[in-house]
């Protein structure tokens, strides 16, 4: 059953239920209420007749006592014709009557042989009711004197109007019933309909997200439980979204990265092979040989550089550092030391400023040197390469500058990409496998920082990155 059913059907049946349960209790106490109406009138109008009666048969004592104080005939003669006269006067007042001795015998009577089994004197002061041939009855007893005699009245009133009132509510009650139910049914449906849309939209746009459509959004403006759900549904979404396209983005770079990959495992493997299969083959003489040995150390060499960068690329996609304190002095002294071992063709200039970093010091050391690496790779014998450091928005800002043959736009874009190289024939003759700034990418990345790039065509190239100022905790 859907969601929609469920609100109508119940509410329908707690609508049911509350409006047949009220409207009982209503009908029931109108009916009670006329129903005590009723008897009350009954009673009265026989005590009344009771009082008229007795009162007038006093009179009538009196007056002929000694006639009628000894002919009982002539008093039962005297009773029934009052009777008849109230019943001829006020109809309403009393329909059938029994008259009863004090012996419980018939003296005289208008009712039915039925109604007859319910005049007793054993009644007497008392009422009670009974259904007789489809009518209800009010039966009600009581004595009289007659002069010096005693006798009993008991008379019967047609009170089936108050249950005919009652049945006649309780039709139309299930008439009106029938109308408005049906009303509410129609408005319930209605209401449920206009209530559910929200979850009926969401549900259609969850079954498109399933199908593959990643963009598709609720936008439901409401300020209700399902306004907010709809919010939450549409964040995940987009979270949902951004992560599948990341995804797709990493399973691109990875097929990339092992394109490339195998491209430059290649080209010193066709190498190594072909003059590995020369000097298994065929004779040579020494300096040919000499060549050929020397092109495979070379290669070699190369394969086990890109296979040294391939693990620390491999291990930085995987880690996660510890920052600490770098001193920046002693940093820079740290970097300076170790081009002094080294025969450079180009001259490195220092400008820094004192102050600690934020940092990992054994990444950062490697990240500076990829940089000034390549700086050297793209710069000219006895030109300037410039490395600043300097205090900028509570951080020190890490600044490497040459005056090399400079990027193009494309190559810029490119840069941070694994095995990317511009000049590929030149790279490899220096030793280069395009990792050097994917590696100093990630670092950065670690440092929740990212690299900067400017560059003009045999101008130069200058790469800068931000890090936070170290505070003692």
């Amino acid at each position: 059953m859907k969601f929609s059913e469920k609100i109508i059907w119940s509410c329908f049946l707690v609508l049911t239920f509350v409006f047949s349960l009220g409207s009982m209790i209503m009908i029931y106490q109108n009916h009670q209420v006329l129903f005590n109406h009723t008897v009350d009138q009954c009673l009265s109008d026989y005590h009344i007749q009771i009082y008229s009666l007795e009162s007038r048969l006093f009179q009538d004592a009196q007056r002929y006592e000694t006639e009628y104080g000894k002919n009982e005939d002539k008093m039962l003669e005297r009773i029934e014709y009052y009777l008849n006269q109230f019943q001829k006067a006020s109809p309403q007042q009393i329909e059938n009557y029994t008259l009863l001795s004090v012996d419980n015998q018939k003296l005289a009577s208008n009712m039915t042989t039925l109604q007859q089994n319910y005049a007793s004197t054993q009644y007497d002061q008392t009422y009670f009711i009974e259904s007789l041939e489809g009518k209800q009855y009010l039966f009600v007893t009581s004595s009289f004197h007659a002069g010096k005699d005693t006798f009993y009245l008991s008379s019967s009133y047609d009170i089936s109007s108050v249950y005919q009132e009652r049945q006649r509510q309780l039709q139309s009650f299930l008439i009106i019933a029938l109308l408005l139910l049906g009303m509410a049914f129609f408005i319930l449906r209605y209401v449920s309909r206009y209530l559910t849309r929200s979850i009926l939209k969401l549900n259609e746009v969850s079954k498109r997200i399933a199908e593959g459509q990643y963009d598709e959004r609720t936008c439901i403006e409401s300020l209700d439980e399902i306004g907010e759900l709809s919010h939450n549904f549409d964040r995940m979404a987009e979270m949902n979204e951004q992560k599948i396209h990341q995804l797709e983005q990493s399973v691109i770079q990875k097929e990339e990265f092992m394109g490339s990959f195998s491209h430059e495992i290649k080209t010193p493997m066709t190498t190594i092979l072909g003059f590995a299969d020369l000097l298994r083959t065929c004779d040579m003489d020494e300096e040919t040989r000499q060549k050929a040995v020397q092109y495979i150390y070379q290669e070699g060499q190369r394969l086990e550089r890109l296979s040294y960068t391939l693990m620390k690329l491999l291990s930085l996609s995987e880690e996660k550092i510890d920052l600490e304190r770098v001193s920046i002095h002693e940093f820079v002294v740290e970097l300076q030391n170790y081009y002094l071992q080294q025969k450079l063709s180009q001259k490195l200039i220092f400008h820094y400023d004192s102050g600690e970093v934020l940092s990992h010091h054994e990444l950062l050391f490697v990240l500076m040197r990829n940089l000034i690496d390549n700086a050297r790779k793209a710069s000219q014998d006895n030109q300037n390469i410039e490395i600043s450091i300097y205090y900028q928005e509570h951080g020190f800002l890490f600044v490497v500058c040459d005056h090399g043959r400079g990027m193009s736009q494309e190559a810029i874009e490119k840069a941070t990409e694994p095995f990317y190289m511009e000049d590929k024939s030149r790279s490899r003759m220096q030793g280069g496998a395009g990792l050097g700034l994917t590696i100093v990418n990630r670092i950065l990345e670690l440092h929740h920082s990212q690299l900067k790039i400017e560059s003009l065509l045999h101008q130069g190239t200058t790469i800068s990155f931000w890090l936070e100022e170290y505070h003692e905790v």
